[in-house]
């Protein structure tokens, strides 16, 4: 069960990589929707609900699993981040591209209301401050893709 858990929390590893855990989350979140990007609008959003659950649960265990509250090795809410960047959003090759750079920034370096949602108790705050960054780029870009 513990690898199972690993796994889903680090996206099949990618979150297991020492450079850049975190861009290669987001950058697995890319590629999930698009292979996924054929499902009806209601099952990828039954998708988005049970990985947001799962995600805010098992991150909760995650000092147990990798000795670290909020391990960079978590990356299972970047995917989550680049589902709602990306959500109601034309996905042409650059609004992806500004979509991931956009969402990287605020992930990164968290604006005041993105910080607060970080210190949120257990696995919340694991995953809720990646979906603030991500609401952030999702507007942004749907300003400068119009």
């Amino acid at each position: 069960m513990r690898t199972a858990k690993v796994l889903f929390l680090t996206v099949f590893g990618c979150g297991l990589s020492p450079f850049a855990p975190g861009t290669w989350g987001a950058a697995a979140g890319v590629v999930l929707l698009f292979l996924f990007g054929w499902l009806p609008a209601f099952v990828k959003f039954l998708a988005f609900c049970a990985v947001f659950a799962l995600a805010v649960f098992l991150s909760g265990e995650s000092e147990e699993l990798f000795g670290e509250p909020d391990s960079p090795k978590i990356v299972v809410d970047e995917v989550l981040g680049m589902w709602v960047t990306l959500f109601g959003v034309h996905p042409s090759f650059w609004n992806v591209v500004n979509g991931f750079l956009l969402f990287r920034f605020f992930d990164i370096y968290k604006v005041p209301i993105v910080s607060r949602l970080e210190r949120l108790p257990g696995g919340w705050g694991v995953v809720l401050d990646d979906v603030g960054a991500a609401v952030l780029a999702n507007i942004i870009l749907r300003v400068i893709a119009s």
